[in-house]
């Protein structure tokens, strides 16, 4: 899922290509990579200038985050060698000694509360949807519903994998609607009907940071943040905190997609810590850095592809780096793309052959057409490149907004007190929204049968949701889920 995290006016400044970017980098010899500030002196140095720390952040980040997510481990070796091969100077204290669990517990949380936040929006619109309308617009949301649902998973099997106990199920791991994003500063999103409004804030959510993208071709079918805060605050000249990490963030990130690569780029950074803190040494190379270290986990805990029920998107189980990379590149792969593509990062596991990712998707939904078949041509640069704006073209994909239940936007409990049986029902449809998050909390604290019990809720949700969306509210709306915690 790639949100876009802050709503410019302005026009985005053009961007270099995923490919692009690749064949610059590689195109650098790995001494050349950092001429100013050096990975040791991002980490160790207590001189570092804030300033300094945060260039130096950004520049290491993009490389790093470049080269594993993009399966380049050569290069990586590379650029490891070239900045940790030949030592550091005197270790002082830092970021040896902060503790990691607390940081990447509320950075991996807000990934989640992340993911969860379009869940709600994406089944209201799917469930308002009347029954035997919109077969191929109901398809497409309910795909991308049950991949969120599956990032979500995922980032609970990281934080398992680094000894973090995930939380999906207690009150602050809900989120209230009309909210912003995690992370972000104006981008709105809530519960409504099937529209041409809605689908509009779902291609919002998911939209690329990345301007171009290859024109398709048509050749056939297919909370101890606050007790860590307290002792990061006594270390002298280290950055490396989670009010700075965090910081960084809220100042240089403007997707989600982002924000999954300077997460990762943490992620590495504590296991390159953590190698030092066991060996002495640094890391020269992936094959050292990949196990151990952070990854410490019980493997036990991993939900694993053959106990996931959705459909669509491949789960990963995480043991190591290489697992944490696979969930990474899953989950901005359904969302962007995958290489510069329109289309999913595996289309061969999808029984149709191929799948586009989320924004394109809601694009198909948004513009009644599909993007396979179209012609591209006016839209292409020399290199066979279209701006991600560009509407698909291709075969008519046909909709009929009208068929929708024009439910209340945003509803509350509260609004049904006066009427005690659609409170009642809306009541209902709560315990079984935190009956499905528990059993996912239960799976993902070992026991993965209890994920069984989510296809159950899903249909029950359905139900319930539509029972709700039948019913008038007032003259000019339905009544709608709510999606709010209760107690059981």
């Amino acid at each position: 899922m790639r949100q876009r995290l802050i709503h410019k006016t302005e026009q985005p400044q053009e961007t270099l290509s995923k490919s692009a970017k690749r064949a610059a980098i590689a195109g650098r010899s790995a001494v050349a990579i950092a001429d100013s500030v050096s990975l040791p002196s991002l980490l160790f140095d207590p001189s570092l200038s804030k300033e300094d720390w945060t260039e130096g952040l950004k520049h290491h980040s993009t490389v790093l985050t470049g080269f594993l997510l993009n399966d380049q481990i050569k290069e990586f070796n590379a650029y490891l060698e070239s900045q940790l091969g030949s030592g550091i100077p005197e270790i002082k204290k830092g970021l040896t000694e902060i503790d990691y669990k607390p940081v990447l517990k509320d950075l991996l949380q807000t990934a989640i509360l992340i993911e969860h936040s379009t869940i709600p929006p994406y089944l209201t619109a799917l469930y308002s949807i009347k029954d035997g309308t919109n077969a191929l617009a109901s398809q497409i949301i309910r795909s991308v519903a049950v991949e969120e649902m599956l990032h979500l998973i995922m980032v609970c099997n990281v934080l398992n994998a680094i000894d973090i106990r995930p939380s999906v199920n207690q009150q602050e791991n809900y989120p209230t609607y009309p909210m912003k994003l995690p992370m972000n500063v104006d981008f709105y999103v809530g519960l409504e009907t099937f529209s041409t409004n809605s689908i509009a804030t779902f291609i919002g959510i998911e939209s690329p940071s990345k301007p171009l993208v290859k024109a398709p071709k048509y050749d056939h079918e297919t909370d101890s943040s606050a007790l860590y805060s307290q002792r990061a605050a006594v270390q002298e000249n280290n950055f490396w905190t989670l009010e700075n990490m965090k910081g960084f963030i809220m100042e240089n990130v403007h997707t989600i997609g982002e924000y999954y690569d300077v997460l990762f780029f943490y992620i590495v950074i504590f296991q390159i810590i953590a190698y030092y803190k066991k060996h002495g040494t640094l890391p020269k190379n992936f094959e050292e850095l990949n196990t151990g270290g952070i990854f410490t986990g019980d493997s036990a805990k991993q939900i694993r592809p053959e106990q996931y029920y959705g459909s669509g998107g491949k789960l990963h189980s995480v043991e190591a780096l290489t697992g944490v990379i696979a969930v990474f590149q899953e989950i901005k792969g359904q969302g962007e793309g995958a290489d510069d593509s329109i289309f999913d990062i595996d289309p061969s596991q999808f029984e149709e052959g191929v799948e586009l990712a989320h924004y394109f998707r809601f694009k198909e939904v948004f513009h009644e057409h599909f993007y396979l078949g179209g012609n591209y041509e006016p839209f292409m640069d020399e290199n066979g490149m279209m701006p991600v704006t560009t509407p698909p073209t291709g075969k008519e994909l046909p909709v009929d907004w009208s068929q929708a239940y024009p439910m209340k936007p945003n509803p509350k409990l509260e609004d049904y007190i006066k009427n005690k049986e659609l409170h009642a029902q809306a009541t209902e449809f709560n315990k079984t929204y935190k009956r499905l998050l528990d059993a996912i909390q239960s799976a993902v604290e070992g026991n993965q049968r209890e994920l069984e019990k989510s296809i159950m809720y899903m249909y029950a949700l359905k139900e319930q949701a539509v029972g709700l969306m039948k019913q008038p509210y007032d003259a000019q709306y339905n009544a709608g889920p709510t999606f709010e915690f209760i107690n059981l």
